[in-house]
């Protein structure tokens, strides 16, 4: 009988694998329990498969390379591998179509920016994908547990609203009323934020700011208004859009203010403050003039604690490269410079562009939204484009794996920019955006939320990463790295034995014992920014933890000469690697030529090869 089955199987394989498409490059394979991956591993044909990656490590399920899909099929391999005394299960790996999730508000069909079926004379799929990336998720809740906030500094909101009430962000630990400063947060009455313009909590109502606020999170499949971006992430209103830059920089001040609360307190007080949104600005003003030169500084302060800016641009047709802007024009990498595009995936008319300084393209004409008078209204502008990607950065951290919220809550101003960097990525790349902005592209909520998805996703038997991750800098040249090494694994069990890797950059510099929770770097060139990142690797298998990240600048000046491999001294390494340079076998980075240039010529030639032999070889 067991002969027969595998006969079916066998000669039903063909018909099973043209029902659904599938990678054609690869299998999924289930070890037996018990089985590792080293027996597994010996059994394979090298000429054949390869171990591309652990799928899930619970379950011991395999993703399998097929080193040559043109000698062996995908069908072939499956029946071979079916046939491994240690696999219990091999399946093709197939491909899996997005479903779409669709709200129940009454006027989400006009929300061409979201879902673009061709209404109103629009190109279908000239949207954002919105439906497509709700299948993700809706919530407004990291996996971590942290409630997700957006700040939308402009000039008010009618936080009454009721497509936005039920996702205001509420101050709980204020009394509201009283004029005291219950929480000690160093303003009086902050419910739902601030006003900068009278520095005090009372929130003007404001047409522009509520049709702001339901861009970003307008309270989706509630059978009411509209959906934003968000269906449950959480606003807080702040006014400050306008008058002079010191209300600006106060209503800034506020959303980092609760932030900061928020890291010191674990969570008890403050807001897990994610992005802020500016659709507002000083046309043609130079941001890299000294007279703008707070605005550039916020941006970063904020990126510090984790916090994306998102900003609208100028509502002309103006090039901000060369007629510049503020805040569009700032060179803060924390910033995201937002231009508006029609439902027909055009750049409008009536809206800025900029090669090196627009990142992106976001839907911003007639766009429909919550208003101050309790209903809805259409507006136009770069001001309705900005409030699509401060709210996408929002759901981001919803769509985050825990191993990237963890990421983040360990390096936040490393993993914000590696959101903005997913937010660019994941764009839909327009004729129209080509050439006048970074990203050439146009928001894809549905792209880069799979991106965040997918990066850093943890298996509950990988370890966590180090944690309070800090660098000194004691004299020039030298930096030295501790931290607090990890109990436990990402699922919650005891960590077994492990060690710390650690990379500067992308080059691995040493591997630190357990226990150890320092690593000194020596022989830095001074006045360089470095990145670098500690992995967690359990000694029994091949896992690692997501990377703790810090960047630190040493002190000092200069490289040390003939020390090619940067480890700190010259050694018989230090020849080889400049070999391979001068020979085109490795991509030499600024640094290491700063310090494989032994005689300073600006070129890696056969003499500096022999100088490093020399200095190896002196006392």
């Amino acid at each position: 009988m067991k002969s027969i089955t595998k006969f079916i199987t066998i000669l039903f394989l063909p018909i099973l694998l043209t029902s659904a498409e599938y990678d054609p490059n690869s299998i999924l394979v289930q070890l037996h329990k018990n089985v590792g991956r080293t027996i597994f591993e010996s059994t394979l044909d090298p000429q054949k498969y390869e171990i591309e990656k652990v799928v899930v490590k619970r379950l011991g399920i395999y993703k399998i390379r097929l080193s040559d899909s043109n000698l062996q099929s995908v069908r072939d391999a499956i029946i071979e591998l079916r046939t491994n005394p240690w696999v219990q299960a091999a399946q093709p790996d197939h491909k899996v179509t997005p479903r779409v999730t669709v709200p129940d508000d009454p006027e989400f069909s006009d929300q061409w920016a979201l879902d673009n079926t061709g209404q109103g004379g629009g190109t279908a799929d000239a949207d954002i994908d919105a439906p497509e990336a709700w299948d993700i998720t809706t919530s407004g809740v990291t996996m971590l547990g942290d409630t997700i906030v957006v700040a939308v500094v402009d000039g008010g909101m009618l936080t009454s609203h009721s497509d936005l009430q039920e996702n205001m962000w509420v101050n709980h630990n204020e009394i509201d009323g009283n004029n005291i400063d219950d929480d000690d947060n160093g303003y009086v009455d902050d419910i739902y934020g601030w006003d900068a313009y009278s520095s005090d909590g009372s929130i003007p109502n404001d047409g522009h700011g509520t049709h702001v606020g339901g861009i970003v999170s307008a309270r989706g499949n509630n059978e009411n208004d509209i959906s934003g971006v968000n269906w449950e992430v959480k606003l807080m209103a702040i006014a400050g859009s306008s008058g002079n830059t010191s209300t600006v920089l106060e209503a800034y001040g506020y959303a980092l203010d609760q932030r900061v609360i928020y890291d010191s307190t674990n969570g008890d007080k403050g807001a897990f403050v994610v992005a802020t949104n500016s659709s507002f600005g000083v046309d043609f003003a130079d941001c890299s003039a000294g007279d703008y030169i707070l605005w550039n500084n916020m941006y970063d302060a904020l990126g510090e604690y984790g916090i994306l800016s998102a900003a609208a641009t100028i509502n002309s047709n103006a090039d901000v490269d060369t007629q510049n802007d503020v805040p569009t024009g700032c060179e803060s990498e924390y910033m995201v410079a937002v231009t508006n595009t029609t439902r027909n995936d055009q750049k409008s008319s009536g809206a800025a562009y900029g090669a090196t300084t627009i990142d992106l393209g976001a839907p911003g004409s007639n766009i429909l939204s919550t208003y101050s008078n309790g209903g809805t209204s259409s507006l136009s502008g770069t001001s309705m484009a900005s409030p699509h990607v401060a709210g996408a950065v929002g759901f981001m951290h919803a769509a985050a794996s825990t191993g990237f919220a963890q990421y983040y809550r360990n390096s936040p101003s490393l993993a914000a920019l590696e959101i903005k960097d997913m937010l660019l990525a994941g764009v839909d790349t327009l004729e129209s955006l080509e050439g006048i902005t970074v990203s050439e592209g146009r928001l894809n909520l549905y792209n880069s939320a799979m991106l965040i998805n997918g990066m850093a996703s943890a298996d509950s038997l990988d370890p966590n990463p180090v944690t309070e991750l800090a660098a000194a800098t004691p004299m020039d040249n030298k930096v030295v790295l501790t931290w607090v090494d990890p109990t436990e694994l990402a699922g919650g069990d005891p960590i077994s034995p492990f060690s710390v890797k650690v990379y500067r950059g992308e080059t691995f510099v040493s591997t630190v014992p357990a226990g150890t929770e320092t690593f000194t770097q020596e022989s830095l060139p001074g006045n360089i920014q470095y990145t670098f990142s500690l992995i967690t690797a359990l000694a029994s298998n091949d896992s690692t933890s997501v990377p703790a990240m810090i960047r630190v600048t040493p002190t000092g000046e200069g490289c040390m000469r003939g020390d090619a491999t940067l480890d700190g001294r010259v050694s018989i390494a230090d020849p080889y690697r400049v070999l391979q340079f001068i020979l085109g076998y490795r991509e030499e980075t600024d640094l290491e030529i700063c310090t494989s240039d032994v005689n300073y010529d600006g070129a890696l030639t056969i003499i500096d090869f022999l100088m490093i032999v020399d200095l190896m070889n002196s006392p």
